[in-house]
This record gives C-alpha cells, structure tokens and sequence, in this order.
C-alpha cells in the first residue's frame, strides 16, 4: 500500500508517511506529513486496496444509477459493464471517483465531511482529525454526556437532511463512520453513497442509515426518531413528495 504513497511525494504533496491509523477491507488511511505547498502540517492519506485485494460486497445496490447521475461518456459505460480486467480497473477507479466528488460537493454544501484536497490514482488525500500523536476516534467508543450526545445526535440529523438535498444518501451510515474532535463530528467513507433520484433502494438505504445511528444514541439516553417515518418525511421533502 505504500507504494501508492510514494509518487505523491515525488510530485510534493507529502513530506513522508507517519503511520496507518485505520485499515479497512477497502482501503488503508495513513497520517501523513504534508508538503508546505499545501499549507497544513497533517494530511490523511485514503489508499484504496488493489483490485485484486478488495470484495465490492453487494456492490449492484451501490452502482445502480451511478451512470446517470455522473454520465460517464459512452466508452466508459461499455468498459463498466463488461466483466474483463479493462473493465474492473474503471469500476475500481470510478468507486474511488465517486467518493472524491461526494466529499467535493458536501464539504462546498457545509456538511461535516473530511474537506477533500486532492486524488492520485488509489490516493485521496483529505483532511486529517487528530493531532501527531492521536488522530480523532471513531464515535462509536466516545463516551458522551446525555446533553452532549442530544447536540450531535442533532447535529448528524442535520447533516442527513444536507446529504439528501444535495441526492446524496451515505448509505453506510454508523457511529463506526463517524469521527469526533473537539466536541464536533465528521462523517466519513462515502464511496457505497448512492443518489435517490436514480437507486431504487436508496430509500431502504437512508432508513437503515437512521436506524443504524439510532442505536448508538438511543443507547446514551438519546430519544432518537422513528426512523422510517423521518427518512419518508425527508424523502417527501426533498424527493418525491407523492412518495
């Protein structure tokens, strides 16, 4: 995985690689020291698996009407539909695409995402949480005050409802996809995100999205939305209002 690494520090984005700080089937995220150009002194590192590494578990219910909404041209779609090597290395690359321009439009919306500064090949480089010696923890293991978690709990309904307004549905929405530093939450992992207006199941997607969040915060004391009943209001909203 570092090798991935190395060019971008050839074409100076990084100074060198501090360590991983998260390993996942998908992908490895690194803190790094960026380069000055880049006028901070962390930088997180998103390094997707090779191809041949990585599962795209249930993939279908993620990709469904990703072609309408990014309109790739014509020799790409061909590419994506066919099962060759050619064609899996522009999956592979568009999945991580799709990510990158997630963040990009959510972080220009004001939603609580990494902000995205740039992609090389399997590399997003992103807004690093933490400082050299912790980087900001999963929520999931944050203990949190009965009033503190209310106001996230909040604050990530909020960030729900952005998402949507902008035909985006996170789709793997969880405590375990969530960061916390100094007293703030940033939503993270956006590559399975699917567009409502185009994915048949993006409904099912955002309740389950609710329901996964719920437990963590009904669990701190939180008193959490019927999940189905809000996802269909917003839906209603910012969707289909016949729905």
């Amino acid at each position: 995985m570092l090798q991935h690494l190395a060019p971008l520090i050839e074409e100076h984005l990084l100074l060198d690689v501090i360590r991983p700080i998260k390993s996942g089937k998908e992908a490895v995220v690194y803190c790094c020291h960026a380069h000055p150009s880049l006028d901070r002194d962390l930088i997180a590192a998103k390094v997707y698996r090779p191809l041949e590494m990585r599962s795209f578990k249930r993939d279908a219910i993620y990709q469904q009407g990703r072609s309408r909404g990014a309109r790739p041209d014509a020799r790409v779609l061909r590419a994506l539909g066919k099962k060759t090597q050619h064609g899996r290395t522009h999956k592979f690359s568009a999945w991580i695409s799709h990510e990158m321009k997630t963040l990009e439009m959510l972080h220009a919306a004001g939603a609580d995402v990494p902000y995205p500064i740039e992609r090389v090949g399997p590399v997003i480089l992103m807004e690093y949480l933490g400082d050299i010696e912790t980087p900001a923890p999963v929520l999931v293991g944050v203990p949190l005050d009965l009033e503190e978690a209310r106001r996230i709990y909040a604050r990530i309904l909020e960030n729900v409802d952005l998402f949507l307004v902008h035909h985006r549905v996170h789709a793997d929405l969880s405590p375990y996809n969530m960061l916390f530093w100094k007293g703030a939450v940033t939503i993270i992992d956006f590559p399975q995100a699917v567009d409502p207006r185009y994915n048949d199941d993006a409904l099912e997607l955002l309740v389950r999205d609710l329901v996964n969040t719920n437990a963590f915060f009904a669990e701190a004391g939180v008193e959490v939305v019927d999940p189905r009943a809000h996802a269909l209001a917003l839906w209603r909203k910012h969707v289909d209002a016949q729905r």
